[in-house]
């Protein structure tokens, strides 16, 4: 099955808000998740009652929190390009939950070299969500080039990552293949780009004077807008905010880093 094939159930249609179906996969596309379920099922396995409770799974579907720590958003309209963009392949339509658990085991060998699992959400408010467990979470796919790369093709993009066991916070919004504002803790400078309308900027008079000022200032286009969860709610969407209320459309993709690398063959097999 092609990659174009692929995607004709990923066609816009209208989003939900709060509870509602969710979106079950076009026939061709369920079957090539099935074929990966079969093959990992084993003998005995039946096409039939795994297709059944495939679209069971999906149909069951409720917007909830995800996983919060590192990931990148794009918009819904024009997220297709982001495949390509990242070197994405075989994709596969997956459950939210089945998309979750392959990124607890999103990585195997394949003649030496690593491939990883790729967890591409519904679109959530507007919004997909790419998860990329260890190539963000190792910085493998550098931050500022993995966003600059996904706004030159998507038009616009966000990355989030954060540590806390290194310290570490990041967040970076790129339109049309560059940043436009960025914050990263404990770099030189640690902001870029100019405060955006929903940041929370503190002038002089906020202090007693002016050296204290710019001892907490020492950038002058600081921002007090350093979590990445407050500025993912106010620049796309906070994955640990999404719930009932939060339009969805769409199912979500699982792709590979490698072309024909196949979805057997990792620790956890794919789930529904």
């Amino acid at each position: 099955m092609t990659e174009t094939t692929l995607e004709t159930s990923a066609a816009r249609e209208p989003a939900v808000d709060g509870p509602a179906d969710g979106a079950v996969p076009a026939p061709e596309d369920l079957a090539a998740l099935v074929d990966v379920l079969l093959a990992e099922a084993g003998p005995g396995a039946d096409r039939a009652e795994l297709t059944g409770a495939a679209r069971a799974a999906f149909a069951a579907e409720r917007p909830r929190p995800l996983a919060d720590a590192w990931w990148l958003a794009v918009p819904g309209e024009g997220y297709l390009a982001a495949f390509e963009a990242l070197g994405l392949h075989d994709r596969i339509p997956v459950t939210v939950r089945g998309g979750e658990a392959a990124q607890g085991d999103d990585t195997k060998r394949v003649g030496g070299e690593a491939v990883h699992r790729v967890f591409v959400t519904p679109e959530y408010a507007g919004w997909r969500l790419l998860f990329a467990e260890s190539p963000l979470g190792s910085c493998a796919w550098w931050p500022t080039t993995v966003v600059e790369t996904l706004s030159a093709a998507c038009g616009r993009a966000q990355l989030f990552y954060e540590d806390p066991h290194a310290d570490a916070m990041i967040w970076i919004v790129a339109e049309g293949g560059s940043v436009v504002r960025s914050y990263w803790r404990a770099s030189e400078p640690e902001w870029e780009g100019e405060p955006l309308p929903w940041e929370e900027v503190r002038t002089v008079d906020d202090f007693e004077d002016e050296e204290e000022y710019e001892d907490a200032y020492p950038e002058p286009n600081a921002s007090e807008a350093q979590d990445i969860h407050l500025a993912a709610h106010h620049l796309s969407v906070n994955p640990g905010g999404i719930g009932p209320d939060t339009p969805v459309r769409g199912h979500g993709w699982l792709a590979l880093t490698r072309a024909g690398a196949g979805h057997q063959g990792f620790g956890a097999p794919l789930t529904l």
